[in-house]
């Protein structure tokens, strides 16, 4: 693996992306993001424009504790609702099923 350079490059980068994710320091990121877009791996050049593109979302992800999580399970569980009902479900029925289903079930 020490003969392949771009895979140890990738392997650092993808290494200190995940301690700086995990983290709560965004200063490392800019700093990661300048190091790296000097880079030959055209991967992770889009990688990181694509950070560049969405730097507020990354950024507060770094910063605040917060998921969507909940928000998330719930709108998994309309999609599956509507599914169940062959998309035949109008707007109303639908509302109706799920905040029954709270309800009853809970």
């Amino acid at each position: 693996l020490n003969t392949l350079g771009w895979f140890r490059e990738m392997y650092n980068a993808t290494e200190r992306f995940y301690a700086i994710i995990t983290g709560s320091d965004t200063t490392e990121l800019i700093r990661w993001m300048k190091k790296y877009w000097k880079t030959s791996i055209a991967t992770l050049k889009t990688f990181i424009l694509g950070i560049m593109k969405d730097y507020k979302a990354v950024r507060n992800t770094i910063k605040l504790n917060v998921t969507n999580g909940i928000t998330e399970g719930y709108v998994n569980k309309l999609k599956a609702v509507k599914r169940l009902m062959y998309g035949r479900a109008g707007i109303e029925l639908l509302k109706n099923k799920l905040v029954l289903e709270h309800v009853l079930f809970n």
